[in-house]
């Protein structure tokens, strides 16, 4: 199976005054296409920067970062911003809906920065709202949901632009346990019908659903384990 995800000797340092803090310390993280892993850690592990960096929201200090065999930051910002508005789906703790908007609008959102045409993107809006068991609350807004309604929302909205690559930052972070095993159970089958998932979590529990778990403590990849 070929890697999606080829990261080497990442490191990303902050200044906070005139400290310096390093944050991730020279990470080397692979991952396969097609494969379903969770990176786990404690708060302030470095989990969620290494996220953003791979989902190229950050730049790295140092390090090398392929993704599906591109130099993702050696390439221009215009095309960074390309990978992320067609090959890059995010799922977020907080949901990051727009409490105006309704679902369809809401799962729409990054196709209109895509290079898809407007039919694509209404039957791209329509199926992934339907793979999340949402076609008949697809004219809420978000304000008319639920916690794990508006999980699915987002979901939905991740998996619109057909990704090559799927990024969830803590998505049951705000959920109860009972609605966080059915968004689990979502992200399995989405997994089943071929998506590559990094899991974000601190949660044992949420992470046994992943193939493989990956530790990270204090900016450092501490072991790897196979499920």
């Amino acid at each position: 199976m070929s890697s999606l995800i080829e990261a080497s000797g990442i490191t990303r340092d902050y200044h906070k005054g005139s400290t310096l803090i390093h944050v991730l310390k020279g990470l080397n993280i692979s991952v396969d296409r097609g494969e379903f892993i969770a990176i786990m850690g404690p708060s302030g592990s470095g989990k969620s920067t290494l996220m953003h960096i791979l989902g190229c929201l950050q730049s790295p200090t140092s390090g090398r970062y392929l993704l599906d065999g591109m130099d993702v930051f050696s390439a221009p910002d215009r095309v960074r911003s390309s990978i992320r508005a067609n090959h890059i789906g995010f799922v977020f703790q907080t949901f990051n809906l727009i409490p105006q908007l309704n679902v369809y609008e809401n799962v729409e959102l990054p196709l209109l920065y895509s290079d898809i045409g407007n039919s694509t993107a209404e039957e791209r809006v329509l199926h992934a709202v339907d793979q999340v068991g949402l076609k008949k609350r697809i004219n809420h807004k978000p304000g008319e949901l639920s916690g794990g309604e508006m999980q699915r929302v987002a979901i939905a909205r991740a998996i619109a632009i057909n990704p090559s690559l799927v990024l969830a930052d803590e998505p049951t972070g705000n959920l109860d346990s009972a609605t966080g095993l059915e968004i689990m159970k979502l992200f399995k089958r989405l997994h089943d019908d071929g998506a590559t998932i990094v899991l974000i979590t601190h949660d044992s529990e949420v992470a046994s659903h992943a193939q493989r778990r990956i530790y990270i403590k204090d900016g450092l990849l501490t072991e790897e384990k196979g499920i």
